[in-house]
């Protein structure tokens, strides 16, 4: 995670068969030699692929994205108690490039591009800053981040970003979400609980991401102003104004 602002989904946060959607399933039983669903699980199943299809409707025809982006963190390590939150940039271009700037000079820029993931100080001096030592921690974060603004497989029934080395349920409460969790037996559950993605009801673009640590931290990410497939122009004009390896 970005080791000069309050909170970043990559700084130090060190994955399981792989879940299809239709293995989702609560409460089995058998009888007769065969698998039955209780309806509650039947009801379940039926949400999560409804939310899914609803994020794959918007997600499948992104080639790029520009948002403004809040991130704020709450940690028992604040001795007044009090959240933090920093305004920024969300840029995602396909396919598995994402970029979260901070808008304060003094803050970094948290940069994944494909399998290599990097925090830069924004300003002077932030080409020589290396890139982070890869952990499953990382690895599985980063893919599940970039996995959530990309395109999904054209196959339908392929496993999305949030199925795969992962635990997707439907969490309780108002809002279209999604909560994904590391597999049981992850090194990953150590550092991370759960990642919380909201939906857009009518749209389904992802509007807020939760991030809940295992020690009980919290970092949101909050999503606003969606610019989706911006021409080259504009887009290389963003990337230039935010990305500290273009100053």
């Amino acid at each position: 995670m970005r080791h000069q602002r309050p909170g970043s989904p990559l700084a130090a946060r060190p994955s399981g068969p792989t879940l299809q959607r239709r293995t989702l399933l609560v409460g089995l039983a058998c009888f007769g030699g065969m698998i039955v669903l209780p309806s509650s699980g039947l009801a379940r199943e039926r949400v999560i692929g409804r939310r899914l299809e609803l994020w794959r409707s918007y997600a499948a025809t992104t080639q790029n994205l520009v948002a403004n982006l809040t991130t704020t963190r709450d940690s028992s390590l604040y001795a007044d108690g009090k959240s933090r939150s920093i305004p920024g940039t969300l840029v995602f271009v396909a396919p598995d490039r994402l970029l979260l700037h901070d808008d304060d000079p003094e803050g970094s820029t948290t940069l994944i591009d494909g399998p290599r993931a990097s925090i830069l100080a924004n300003g002077e001096g932030a080409q020589s800053v290396p890139e982070l030592r890869p952990n499953p921690g990382l690895r599985w974060l980063a893919r599940l981040l970039v996995g959530a603004f990309a395109p999904p497989p054209s196959d339908p029934e392929a496993p999305t970003a949030f199925e795969i080395d992962a635990r997707l349920s439907r969490p309780r409460g108002a809002g279209i979400r999604l909560t994904v969790a590391p597999p049981q037996g992850s090194p990953v559950r150590r550092v991370i609980r759960t990642v919380t993605i909201s939906l857009a009801p009518t749209s389904g673009a992802i509007d807020r991401v939760e991030i809940i640590e295992s020690a009980g931290d919290r970092l949101v990410l909050e999503l606003s102003g969606l610019q989706k497939n911006l021409e080259a122009g504009p887009l290389a004009e963003v990337l230039r104004s935010i990305d500290p390896r273009s100053a």
